[in-house]
């Protein structure tokens, strides 16, 4: 029986993938993934298919809903019966489709090793949503923001104004508890606001960076993971 990767299949680090929504014929190919955690960036739980929810309980996988409200799909009703002129307007104006604190809480569930190997991935009408988690989260690697954006339109094809902002302006104060700094994935760095000087901020980024190399700094605003192990 041939293999058959979800569209868009891709390694965002060691043991981590995206890809789009899975459908049946890509079941067989996750199986070989050996996943522990599907998170789902959509407004209802994946198991509401039967089928996906029978493969998640025999091959043991825990689904992770992360829910995103599923506006693109509304807003293309109330195009049809506009002409295409505006319609386009209108998709130049739209917000992104997610919020910061469901990219928050992408980060609380993937910063601990223990929850790998993992698929993530959105609806089949919001594409865009798990490219802006995968941009924000580059920005805890330090990647610059070339490769963040170059990464971005590789599965995109462009980028329009309010994505740039939203990942340009992720820059949270992030509160991490119930997890120990030592199970802490490499892959994301811990930035301290003592240590946010351009001199400190290019040695973590030499030393502790996964990624295109980086010959300067990010120049974005970069957000802030604090420990509270109590």
């Amino acid at each position: 029986m041939s293999l058959v990767t979800p569209l868009q299949f891709s390694c965002v680090q060691p043991k981590f993938y995206r890809g789009a929504y899975p459908k049946e014929i890509n079941l067989p190919f996750l199986k070989t993934l050996r996943l522990k955690y599907i998170i789902s960036l959509l407004a209802e739980p994946i198991t509401n298919d039967p089928v996906i929810a029978e493969f998640c309980e025999k091959e043991k996988i825990e689904p992770v809903l992360m829910q995103c409200l599923d506006d693109k799909s509304k807003s293309k009703d109330k195009v049809k019966s506009k002409d295409k002129d505006k319609s386009k307007v209108k998709r130049k104006k739209k917000p992104v489709p997610i919020e910061y604190d469901v990219v928050v809480q992408c980060i609380k569930f993937l910063i601990d090793k223990n929850h790998y190997p993992c698929y993530i991935h959105c609806s089949t009408s919001n594409t865009e949503v798990t490219s802006l988690v995968v941009a924000c989260l580059r920005k805890l690697s330090y990647w610059s923001t070339v490769s963040i954006f170059n990464e971005y339109m590789t599965y995109t094809s462009s980028i329009n104004i309010h994505e740039r902002n939203f990942i340009e302006n992720f820059n949270l104060d992030i509160n991490i508890e119930g997890i120990k700094p030592s199970d802490k994935v490499s892959w994301i760095i811990v930035r301290s606001k003592q240590h946010s000087g351009k001199r400190a901020q290019s040695k973590q980024s030499s030393t502790n960076s996964e990624g295109p190399p980086q010959l300067n700094p990010p120049k974005m605003p970069l957000p802030t993971l604090t420990f509270h192990n109590d």
